[in-house]
């Protein structure tokens, strides 16, 4: 009768675990992500202004800040954690949007990944 009262408790408390009960996605404050950002070995960067424009580069490439490519960026107002660049093209001036989930954003930290090129940035606050 033990086991019975046992299994009976434990599978409660499965039920109980599985109907709702989990932890939900932490909301994004969209407002950290103005300022300058970088990788832990301070080689590539990323900068958001509040006008929704920005630029990047990377110095594993002699890419310098005064060199740095350019891009417009915009929350996606249907989804607390996902976001666009659009990469203005230096060569045709095209403009390519790529669309990008963000994994954490603190005062400290902004983890996304990139859609398009199928890669996670890992990025510290530099300033």
């Amino acid at each position: 009768m033990k086991k019975i009262n046992l299994l009976a408790l434990l599978f409660l408390a499965l039920i109980a675990t599985s109907c709702g009960g989990g932890l939900e996605d932490p909301k994004i404050d969209k407002t950290q992500i103005v300022g300058k950002w970088m990788t832990p070995d301070e080689k590539y960067f990323e900068v958001y202004y509040s006008d929704g424009t920005g630029k990047f580069w990377d110095l594993k490439d002699d890419v310098t800040e005064e060199e740095a490519s350019k891009f417009t960026w915009e929350f996606d107002e249907g989804a607390d954690n996902k976001f666009f660049q659009y990469h203005e093209m230096e060569i045709g001036g095209a403009i390519v949007p790529q669309y990008c989930n963000i994994l954490e954003l603190t005062a400290t930290n902004f983890r996304y990944n990139n859609d398009g090129f199928r890669a996670t940035y890992n990025l510290i606050r530099a300033e």
